[in-house]
């Protein structure tokens, strides 16, 4: 199993980020992954799977998911929808922990879920349309939101191992956010445990247990991910594309994006290619 780390940044001049989810169209899939942020899907139409742990949510219009800060999750989106995505950096909850840097909020529904969609709802329109003073009534709504959240979704009894494990995924975020700062240098694992002062051995155990896959796997899936974005670009040659994301060459990016996408990068780059064609083609005519 791969679980990545997502770093969550908010909108400039917001404590939150607000946008609508990229698996909209359909035929989507967003892979097991974890963030210290609070995030909320909110379908407003069409319909969502969640995947939280060993358990499956159904979403509906006029559900949400409240996803707790590393929680590892997956979203499923074989169909079009429209949801909104708020995601809350961790630190705003911090006057209401219930232990080391530890809040945890129900999955389940609530008794003012109409009141919650409909606010997460007018966040987004209000933030859509940026009328004069709308800065202000986006903020006035959030922690609307908050106040919500702290006093009906929190829950004020959680069980030692689910603390423990967060505490386990606090420290793992801050080591996987380094490794997406520096993929392209040496990411061998003996530097990054000198770097957090942990012996190899340990390091290598906490991604097993708690990433779910091995260091080196890990390390890899950052540099595939930026690879894919440069080769998406058409700026770079396959060779410029391996040795600018950390990899040895063109053979070793090669070896690596056949095994995870199933085909080669310069096929993939050939698909691009194809693909940003056509859409020029529609816009001329058009």
């Amino acid at each position: 199993m791969n679980f990545s780390h997502e770093l969550i940044v908010p909108e400039t001049g917001f404590p939150f980020k607000l946008f609508i989810f990229e698996g909209g169209g359909g035929n989507y899939y967003r892979e097991k992954h974890w963030h210290r942020s609070i995030e909320i899907f909110a379908v407003c139409s069409g319909e969502l799977e969640f995947h939280i742990d060993n358990r499956k949510w159904h979403l509906t219009p006029g559900n949400f998911m409240i996803v707790n800060s590393n929680e590892v999750h997956s979203v499923d989106s074989p169909l079009p929808n429209e949801t909104i995505v708020l995601q809350i950096p961790l630190k705003l909850f911090e006057d209401y922990f219930t232990g080391e840097q530890f809040i945890w909020f129900s999955h389940e529904p609530g008794r003012r879920d109409e009141r919650f969609m409909e606010l997460i709802r007018e966040l987004y329109g209000t933030y859509g349309r940026k009328a004069c003073g709308y800065d202000l009534k986006m903020k006035s709504l959030f922690y609307q939101i908050m106040y919500l959240l702290v006093k009906d979704y929190r829950l004020m009894e959680v069980d030692d191992a689910s603390v423990r494990k967060n505490k386990n995924l606090n420290k793992l975020s801050a080591i996987t956010s380094y490794m997406k700062e520096n993929y392209t240098g040496d990411l061998s694992l003996d530097e990054v445990a000198r770097v957090f002062d942990y012996s190899p051995n340990y390091l290598s155990r906490m991604f097993r247990k708690y990433a779910g896959l091995t260091f080196k796997s890990y390390v890899q899936s950052i540099r595939l991910g930026y690879a894919v974005k440069d080769l998406d670009s058409g700026r770079y040659s396959i060779t410029e594309v391996a040795l600018r994301n950390g990899f040895s060459g063109s053979r070793a990016l090669a070896r690596a994006f056949q095994k995870k996408y199933g085909m080669l990068p310069s096929e993939y780059s050939s698909y691009v290619k194809e693909e940003t064609h056509v859409l020029i083609q529609r816009r001329v005519r058009d």
